[in-house]
């Protein structure tokens, strides 16, 4: 290896060179060069001494003047001190803990008076130029047993080695500085790293920052300095963004965390995502607060503090504790921060992480300090008083009066554009009129989300799915379409399902009826058909057993029913693949090297337990019992077992988990690595479940969806639609705020026909008067509810009519949200609501299991299994890291037609109900219905379809040109687009025709 191209030369001069050079710090090579004893070259003793003594004294009685020498003296004995009882984490954390926070010591002053507790500050965070930056090469330091080790460069900040960087040559390998020289390091001059913050390791070509207990592959990349950067795999991009002064400070200070929750000591350095992104949000706080003294913007416009979209699996949950962690550090005030969710598992995983890091404390059973609402008296009890930190479901908020005016409130959304819209998130916002709100998301908003925007304003930081397989922050999801062929095979299906429902329809109720056309309308038949299931059952266990990586599988299952089935079916299967294996060891036709690994392998099988994690609810027993099933095993398993703590430990045996909606959202388990989905998912829900298999864990390279029920579709449209978050701000500048959002006053308008409407239904087709609901209240209240029920239910169009004309009115209810303009309308929109959810109780509880058991089974024996044996090449596997936002945003919803004119509310409902008498389960065409279903479902499994569809929109978006971009953004159509052609250059029709069918395929 030529000198030009060694470690000295090209990577450590270099390093240096940019300390120096651009980011100020002083530099030192202290290889044979350095001196020892009071007035030496870094003023150590000895090679033993890690913390530069005199620096750091100097430096206290700057930040700290007029105390007497031994305060100062005291504080250093302090920070040095060490013991042999901890480990390196436990040292590590405490001294950053008297780093960051500052130094307590006892002294007597001038007065004679003594003096207790006197925090002694260690760096000036405010003003970085007033701290010293040194930046030290090939530094001996003696360690244990008298062994010598000489980092490459150790970063003194005050006198203190916060940065240890390990470098190596460009041709060498950057896991080698890890394992070969960090691990050594740590072992032989274990004091070197009791104040050490941050790891930063680095061949010149390849650079990673890390923590001192953090894995080789918990090292991330440092490749922006902005989010709005490409992204810069290079050395000088991580020195620049890490240890520029200012934000060196920033990053010491506000974006470490120490996670106990393992059982250990976890140290956790924010991802450059994460800094760059609760810098952004914190920065848009400060700017509207000053627009807002400034008079320029208005008060709701003031608490709007954005939406924060970080990719599933890309640390969300820790971006809220140092979004917390730095507004107390930074700002003025005694802030309290109320963390809203909408399910239990996120409440739970959220809160875990705010506990795990000491912010908040441990949820013990009973606990009378928990910061968790268990109910909506003891979240009013906990906002009535002050905290830093709240946590509750949104669903607490079930009173509707004012609890505290304070201003330093903000309220944290984490799944934003879940339920921030409905009655609930209006309670929230009138009990804290003065709070502020900034939403968190896994999936980013609809383009057309503007109740979300309304709440919380744009986008204040984007991290998209892309970017974060990019930067390795989460792995790459692979695709693969493994669904059966099916066939329909009973032209009589139609006489048989008819005789089965005329047998039964008279002693249908009118709820019985509409619980069978939601069911009809599931296809719920045909996805449930017994042979179907087997086959997929099948598919599962020789896939799951027979995959590359060896982790975790989460299959999920269209309801609780289907879960208990699969349940059933997959573990038949399982034993009869278990005795196919067990037959083929036994047959002695291996090597011995191939003998023991496949019995390896078939004990692993023979271990692995599959679970089913199902919500519990009333008459499960009975219900499940109806179809021939038994729910009690599972409920055992899930009430006197801790699963969840099972699934996430990597080598316990629990490794497949069947569900239907538990764990699908809010549940992070970084060696799931593959996911079955055999239920319709779209949107939020698709995008958050497939992220389930998106965690780094060691050895795993991908996540892998296999899909049972063709969700690709599904997955292109949610992502077609997903905006792009610059919304109308393009051209915003940050001097020239916009006004605040008002509602349409048409929607008012709008809201109140669609009310008015609904009313005069009553009063005038089934003879009921709203205000009789509205006005009483106890026991009247409630003879008041049934009566409107029991008046809607006239016979079953007037309950369809009212149906569709309240779900106009929740329609237009939403569509004003949050504004406080609705609280005008509550009183009668609440009265509907609640008369329409009795309703659909009734209907949802309506037991109709008989007669659809018996249309199962005409539906089982009608449909064949066109591909019974499970098709086993890896052929359909597609990259979802490939997926283009923008380019499906463009090329799937190119089409920007509005509809000219709105209908007449009374002319949507009859259009409603004709639809409605269609879709009668009583009236429908079976044949014809199922036919359609497995039609579309069958095109789903058509892997070359998908894979040329994709193929053929990837060409198209590459071989348009920047004109024809222009165009399309324009909305002309390609025949519109050939006129202008024509109109333009002159060119014939049939010319410009034949030029368009080779370029567009």
């Amino acid at each position: 290896m030529t000198w030009e191209y060694s470690e000295d030369t090209l990577i450590e001069q270099t390093s240096i060179d940019l300390f120096h050079n651009q980011l100020g710090w002083d530099t030192a090579i202290a290889y044979n060069k350095e001196t020892f004893g009071e007035g030496s070259t870094l003023g150590r003793l000895n090679k033993k001494e890690v913390v530069l003594k005199r620096i750091f004294i100097e430096k206290l009685k700057q930040f700290n003047p007029n105390l007497p020498d031994q305060a100062y003296h005291q504080a250093y004995e302090k920070l040095t001190e060490e013991s042999i009882t901890k480990s390196l984490a436990e040292i590590n954390y405490e001294k950053h803990q008297l780093l960051r926070n500052g130094i307590p010591v006892d002294f007597i002053n001038e007065k004679g008076e003594q003096v207790k507790n006197k925090i002694l500050k260690v760096f000036d965070f405010d003003q970085e130029t007033n701290n010293n930056f040194l930046a030290v090469r090939q530094l001996w330091i003696q360690g244990r047993s008298n062994r010598e080790r000489r980092p490459d460069i150790i970063g003194f900040v005050n006198g203190i080695p916060l940065l240890f960087i390990e470098l190596k040559a460009a041709h060498r390998k950057l896991e080698n500085a890890y394992n070969d020289n960090f691990t050594d390091y740590k072992d032989v001059i274990p004091k070197l790293f009791y104040y050490n913050a941050f790891v930063l390791l680095s061949n010149g070509i390849e650079s990673r920052i890390g923590s001192l207990t953090g894995r080789y592959q918990h090292f991330h990349e440092w490749k922006r300095i902005t989010e709005e950067d490409e992204g810069i795999v290079a050395l000088d991009r991580i020195i620049r963004g890490v240890c520029e002064k200012k934000r060196f400070l920033d990053l010491f200070e506000n974006f470490i965390l120490f996670d106990s929750s393992p059982g250990k000591i976890v140290k956790l350095i924010a991802r450059n995502h994460q800094f760059i992104g609760v810098n952004k949000a914190l920065d848009n706080i400060r700017h509207k607060e000053e627009l807002y003294k400034l008079g320029k913007i208005s008060l709701e416009e003031k608490q709007k503090l954005g939406v924060f979209w970080h990719t599933q699996g890309s640390g969300k949950s820790y971006s809220m504790v140092f979004f917390c962690q730095k507004i107390h550090h930074k700002f003025k005030g005694s802030y309290t921060f109320l963390v809203v969710t909408d399910r239990n598992e996120l409440d739970t995983q959220i809160y875990g992480t705010f506990s795990g890091v000491g912010a908040v404390p441990q949820v013990k059973a009973g606990a009378k300090d928990t910061l968790k609402a268990s109910s909506g008296k003891h979240l009013k009890e906990l906002l009535s008083s002050e905290h830093r930190y709240l946590f509750t479901l949104i669903h607490k908020f079930n009173f509707a009066e004012e609890i505290t005016k304070r201003d330093n409130i903000i309220v944290i959304s984490d799944e934003a554009h879940r339920t921030q819209g409905g009655q609930l998130a209006m309670n929230l916002r009138n009990a804290l009129p003065n709070a502020s709100f900034i939403g968190f998301t896994g999936t980013p908003l609809f383009k057309d989300d503007e109740i979300t925007k309304r709440i919380f304003g744009d986008y204040v930081s984007k991290y998209d799915f892309k970017r974060s397989v990019d930067d390795g922050a989460t792995v790459p999801l692979y695709y693969e379409n493994r669904g059966e062929y099916l066939g329909l095979k009973n032209p009589v299906l139609n006489d048989q399902i008819r005789s089965v429902i005329d047998a039964e329809s008279e002693d249908l109720d009118s709820d019985q009826r509409s619980r069978l056309e939601q069911l009809f309308a599931r296809e719920y038949p045909i996805l449930t058909a017994h042979k179907r299931l087997d086959a997929i059952a099948k598919d599962t266990v020789w896939h799951f057993c027979n995959r590359g990586y060896k982790g975790k599988g989460m299959f999920i299952a269209l309801d609780k029913l289907t879960a208990v089935k699969m349940y059933d079916l997959i573990t038949e299967h399982w034993k009869k693949y278990v005795e196919q294996q067990e037959k083929e060891v036994a047959k002695v036709k291996y090597g011995d090297q191939e003998f023991l690994e496949k019995t390896r392998e078939l004990q692993w099988i023979k271990e692995t337990e599959v679970c089913v994690v199902v919500s519990s609810e009333q008459n499960e027993i009975q219900k499940f019992q109806k179809w021939d099933l038994n729910i009690e095993p599972h409920r055992e398993k899930m009430n006197t077992q801790n699963l969840e703590t099972r699934f996430k430990e990597e080598n316990d045996p629990f490794r497949f988990v069947i569900v239907c909606a538990m764990w699908i959202t809010g549940f992070d388990v970084p060696t799931l690595s593959t996911l079955y989905i055999d239920k319709p998912l779209k949107s939020h829900t698709l995008m958050q479940a497939i992220a389930r298999a998106n965690r780094i864990s060691e050895g795993k390279n991908n996540g892998l969806i296999v899909d049972y029920i063709e969700t690709y579709t599904a997955l292109l449209d949610a992502l077609a639609i997903y905006g792009t978050g610059d919304g109308n701000n393009k051209d915003k500048k940050d001097d020239k705020p916009q006004p605040p959002l008002e509602p349409n006053t048409e929607l008012i308008h709008l809201l109140e026909d669609a009310i008015s409407v609904t009313e005069t239904f009553l009063q005038e087709e089934v003879d009921y008067d709203l205000q009789e609901l509205i006005k009483a209240d106890g026991l009247h209240k409630l003879a008041a509810m049934e009566k409107a029920v029991n008046a809607v239910y006239t016979n079953d169009e007037t309950k369809s009519k009212f149906q569709i004309l309240a779900r106009e009115v929740f329609k237009k209810y939403k569509a004003l949200q949050p504004h406080k303009v609705l609280n005008e309308f509550a009183p009668r929109k609440n009265a509907i609501d609640v008369i329409y959810t009795a309703i659909e109780k009734n209907i949802e509880c309506a037991d109709v299991t008989d007669i659809m058991r018996k249309i199962q089974h005409v539906v089982d024996e009608s449909i064949e299994n066109m591909a019974a044996e499970p098709h086993h090449n890896e052929g359909n596997i597609i990259d979802l890291s490939g997926l283009d936002f923008d380019m499906l945003e463009k090329y799937f919803l190119k089409t920007n037609h509005k509809n000219a004119a709105v209908q007449s509310l009374k002319d949507k409902v009859e259009n409603h109900l004709r639809h409605m008498v269609e879709r009668n389960p009583l009236t429908v065409d079976y044949y014809k219905k199922y036919q359609e279903i497995i039609d579309a479902y069958n095109r789903g499994k058509d892997e070359v379809v998908i894979k040329e569809t994709f193929r053929k929109l990837i060409e198209l978006v590459n071989s348009y040109s920047a004109e024809e971009a222009d165009t399309r953004r324009e909305g002309l159509t390609d025949e519109q687009k050939a006129i202008f052609d024509i109109l333009r250059y002159g060119k014939s029709w049939k010319k410009v025709k034949k030029r368009k069918s080779k370029k567009y395929p």
